[in-house]
């Protein structure tokens, strides 16, 4: 009869494992409906799960009404588990059913009911085979936590994006935050350029010669240099393209600031901040966003912040007129990441080598 128990169990494992991921709870009715279980036996059932569990290929819940399922192990992680002592196991299991949360390490005390020294055996064992992690919460830096070690934490324990080692990256946040403004400023305000020539005549002029005979000369005429002008006004508030959150997070992750692709999510979280600092206005039911400053003033005050030069030398900064100026460097929205090694380098800059190519023309 066990044999029977044992070639039932296995033709379930496979076909739960067709039918079914790893994240998915599998009722007693799903198990039945693979119409392996004889006569619908609850008796065999049972004994054919937990032949499951004893191998660890199945692992056991309750939902929120109280019902029983089971959720899959792949064999790989059976083969892991398997070779676990008992604490261990227990440990690694209650760990694993956390999730990218994590436990608490008094929680997971209360949960698997070891003795702390017992306890602190088995963590040092898992976290020596690297099958999990101590991670920090950035809600509860005092508190060490657990969870596997091939899994990413949840933003809401490590703050997403904003925090690097549980600490607020707040120079990433100032330089990103400078940059969407900028982007958001040019699709908020419309640039117009105006030329200006100042000429006038100076009409017939007589010169009176030594011999007294008066001649006329011919008009002359004085012209200023061309003044260009370039005045912003903004778009009413009807415009229908200001940049929307999904327009603004392709922005930030075609530059490439970030190693990895930020998400809508984290971008939106920004933008809020910037709303409430009064950088930014939410229009259209928060859908899009506009700048309350024209980019001309953007960036003066990115370049004053930076203290890249002098407020005195600002008109011939933004006029193009040096070489800072003129140089991918000088504009560049990721200028203070920007370091030998880093993730932002000046060996893999696209922008240097056709600037260099183009202004000394080799």
């Amino acid at each position: 009869m066990a044999g029977t128990n044992d070639d039932i169990a296995n033709k379930i494992y496979g076909q739960c494992r067709e039918k079914f991921s790893a994240s998915q709870l599998i009722y007693q009715n799903d198990i039945l409906n693979l119409g392996l279980i004889p006569n619908k036996n609850l008796e065999i059932l049972l004994a054919c799960t937990q032949i499951l569990v004893n191998r660890n290929l199945f692992r056991v819940y309750q939902d929120s009404d109280n019902r029983i399922a089971w959720k899959l192990i792949a064999a790989e992680d059976a083969e892991k588990i398997q070779s676990l002592n008992e604490n261990e196991r227990i440990v690694y299991n209650v760990i694993h059913s956390t999730g990218r949360t994590g436990i608490w390490i008094r929680q997971l005390g209360k949960r698997t009911d070891l003795h702390k020294t017992s306890l602190d055996k088995a963590l040092k064992a898992l976290e020596g085979k690297n099958y999990i992690k101590s991670i920090q919460n950035v809600k509860h830096p005092g508190k060490k936590v657990y969870m596997l070690a091939e899994l990413t934490p949840a933003e809401d324990v490590t703050g997403g994006a904003w925090f690097t080692d549980g600490v607020l990256d707040a120079e990433f946040i100032g330089v990103l935050s400078d940059f969407i403004e900028d982007f958001v400023s040019k699709r908020t305000w419309y640039a117009v350029t105006t030329k200006q020539t100042d000429s006038g005549s100076g009409g017939n002029k007589r010169q009176k010669l030594n011999s007294g005979e008066i001649i006329k000369t011919e008009p002359t005429t004085t012209t200023t240099p061309t003044a260009v002008e370039k005045r912003y006004i903004p778009y009413p508030f009807s415009y229908p393209y200001f940049p929307t959150v999904k327009e603004i997070t392709a922005a930030v992750n075609k530059i490439g600031i970030t190693p990895v692709n930020l998400n809508e999510d984290s971008i939106d979280q920004l933008l809020r901040m910037m709303c409430f600092d009064g950088r930014l206005i939410a229009v259209n039911d928060n859908q899009n966003y506009k700048s309350c400053r024209r980019p001309d003033d953007v960036a003066k005050s990115r370049a004053a912040d930076a203290g890249r030069v002098p407020e005195v030398q600002q008109k011939i900064f933004f006029n193009g007129k040096n070489g800072i100026a003129e140089a991918p460097c000088g504009q560049c929205p990721v200028f203070k990441l920007c370091q030998p090694g880093g993730a932002v380098n000046p060996d893999n800059c696209e922008y240097f080598d056709p600037w260099i190519e183009k202004a000394f023309q080799f």
